[in-house]
């Protein structure tokens, strides 16, 4: 009996309740994928109103809303380098510097426009060398983004010398502009979100990226020409991080080199809960925002328990332990 016999075979001898039941299981593991972040995120803002009912009023709302924006378009470009089996440690020296380029072009020429062209410029450049150290060079992306991360701090050092940064009044206006009664780096988000999302879903430049991230050597063997994508994720991955670096230090009206420090494991932590294995290949940037979300509400219950930053560090630790916790547990059962 051949291959294609005995499969028929099997397809004739299920029953339908097998099929059915088949069909449910494969839905539910693509469903609890990636959907369960939003099940956690709204179990978060229930319990947040029993506990701490101020957090989630009109005004903590959208007061949180802004930096859960900023969150989130940083939590988007780290995905896609997890994706492509990497991590981008450059994300506290690229956010602290894209607020201080677009500071100091923005005064030097009076342009915004200029500003935001340097610094996504810039931006660009830092992910270039981030991608080729770590996909041609095959240095670790641990080690050569902590690397470039050290000299992107040591550049906004000497720019600064340890003092803010004035940002321009157009910069900030960008950064705090509302639109239909939200702010403008929730729409940027938004925004951000929907076209990763469909061209890695939807589009052949997308399949290829997921087909490298799962499989670089197959990949290159099937002509595909993957040193593009890989380097290309770390690009994206620094353009996001500038232009949460531009928000930031526009919203709150200065740039500094610690602007960035609170955004590197939050969004680490973004990718994780939202269910992006470092495995490559699967992920979701829906899922790491709307994680990026959870984040920033986390924070705020935390503080408004009363806890220090040391105490949302713990917080935000062991929230990404029980993420992967929570992931594994069907493989645990499984083996059982």
């Amino acid at each position: 009996m051949n291959m294609n016999t005995a499969a028929s075979l099997n397809r004739s001898t299920a029953t339908p309740f097998d099929q059915k039941r088949a069909g449910k299981q494969g839905l539910r593991l693509h469903i609890d994928e990636f959907a369960w972040v939003w099940v956690g995120t709204a179990i978060l803002f229930a319990i947040s109103a029993i506990v701490a009912p101020g957090t989630v009023t009109k005004g903590a709302l959208f007061a949180m809303l802004p930096f859960a924006g900023i969150l989130a378009i940083v939590s988007v470009g780290m995905t896609v380098v997890i994706q492509q089996r990497g991590l981008d440690m450059s994300a506290p020296g690229m956010v602290s510097l894209a607020g201080i380029v677009a500071a100091e072009v923005g005064f030097a020429t009076g342009s915004m426009v200029l500003a935001l062209v340097a610094t996504f410029a810039m931006a660009a450049a830092v992910g270039m060398i981030n991608g080729l150290l770590t996909a041609r060079v095959n240095i670790t992306p641990l080690i050569a983004t902590l690397a470039v991360n050290a000299l992107l701090i040591g550049g906004v050092r000497a720019i600064t010398g340890n003092s803010p940064v004035a940002v321009p009044e157009g910069v900030q206006a960008f950064a705090k502009q509302d639109l239909l009664g939200l702010p403008s780096s929730l729409w940027l988000a938004v925004l951000f979100v929907v076209i990763v999302a469909v061209i890695t879903k939807r589009t052949l430049v997308g399949r290829r990226f997921v087909a490298v991230g799962i499989n670089p050597r197959t990949s290159t063997a099937a002509g595909i020409m993957t040193l593009r994508y890989q380097v290309g994720a770390y690009v994206l991955s620094a353009v996001c991080f500038a232009l949460g670096g531009i928000l930031l230090a526009g919203y709150i009206g200065n740039a500094s080199h610690t602007a960035g420090n609170d955004y590197l494991l939050p969004a680490i932590a973004a990718v994780v809960i939202g269910g992006t294995p470092f495995t490559g290949g699967k992920g979701s940037v829906v899922a790491s925002a709307v994680a990026a979300l959870f984040m920033a509400q986390l924070a705020q219950l935390v503080l408004a328990l009363g806890a220090g930053p040391s105490m949302q560090l713990l917080v935000q630790a062991l929230a990404i332990l029980l993420a992967v916790t929570i992931r594994m547990l069907p493989d645990l059962f499984k083996n059982r």
